[in-house]
């Protein structure tokens, strides 16, 4: 079935509609390409909506047009997409990456700052009592700064013992969800829907990312948990191992992308070889 909402966005967007034949899986995927020049080193950028991209498409396009030798590819899944499904089949098509990004995670409170650590989520028939989310004395104190405005028991409630709520299992029954952060232990009788992640910092792709947002901002920007859906960073590393949460201003963008454009790749290939 042709879907038109799909096409109108990639028409808006500039890009391609990919599917793919795949049994029960809603593969829709919407990819919008910025190449400067076959082979070059290419970086992903995931948003979880259209307005996710409109930074990272004006930035790349603006650096693109004083020369800066850097392929983008944005990706849109689209309502009802498996991502993890759609990301594996068109592995080819997107080729190799230096990075990916996901745009689509708020800063907390709007302000900048680069992910360590996401929560999973968990099910459970009934409530039973978490172990305390582990957290060193550098990473509660820039919290706290970071989110002044917060008392301590909301900090506590949200990165440390999240509150259960209730769901709805797979079976339509009635339970209860709650998020798992890393390092706390799996509740015996719990299901695991979506595992925690704990991202890599010390690495040149958070030094460039953190470069950005600093420059761009004149604020400091520290690497903080962020109470969000791990899931689509998940996905992405089914197409690179270097990934992180990215979002900023135009300017932002242009800084991280000349800075990834000088990091070493892998090999290069892609459907067009």
């Amino acid at each position: 079935m042709m879907d038109l909402a799909g096409l109108q966005l990639a028409a808006k967007l500039r890009g391609t509609l990919l599917s793919g034949v795949t049994a029960g899986m809603n593969d829709g995927l919407l990819l919008v390409e910025r190449i400067q020049g076959h082979g070059l080193p290419q970086v992903a950028v995931l948003g979880r909506g259209a307005a996710d991209l409109v930074e990272p498409l004006e930035a790349v396009e603006r650096a693109q047009t004083q020369g800066l030798p850097l392929n983008l590819l944005a990706l849109v899944p689209l309502p009802g997409c498996d991502l993890p499904a759609a990301l594996d089949l068109h592995r080819r098509r997107i080729g190799a990456l230096v990075a990916a990004l996901d745009a689509g995670l708020p800063w907390l409170g709007g302000k900048p700052m680069l992910v360590r650590r996401l929560p999973g989520r968990i099910l459970r028939a009934t409530p039973v009592p978490l172990e305390k989310a582990p957290m060193g004395p550098l990473e509660k104190g820039e919290l706290k700064g970071f989110l002044a405005d917060w008392e301590k028991d909301r900090r506590k409630q949200v990165f440390r013992r999240p509150e259960w709520r209730q769901a709805t299992d797979e079976l339509g029954l009635a339970s209860f969800e709650t998020d798992l952060w890393p390092g706390v232990p799996l509740p015996e009788g719990a299901l695991l829907q979506v595992p925690p992640l704990e991202l890599p910092f010390a690495t040149p792709l958070t030094d460039v990312l953190r470069s950005a947002l600093r420059t761009a901002t004149g604020t400091r920007v520290p690497i903080l948990p962020l109470p969000a859906d791990p899931a689509p960073l998940h996905a992405l590393r089914l197409l690179t191992p270097e990934i992180a949460a990215f979002r900023g201003s135009v300017q932002a963008w242009e800084l991280a992308l000349t800075g990834l454009s000088r990091l070493p790749g892998p090999p290069h290939f892609c459907a067009r070889c």
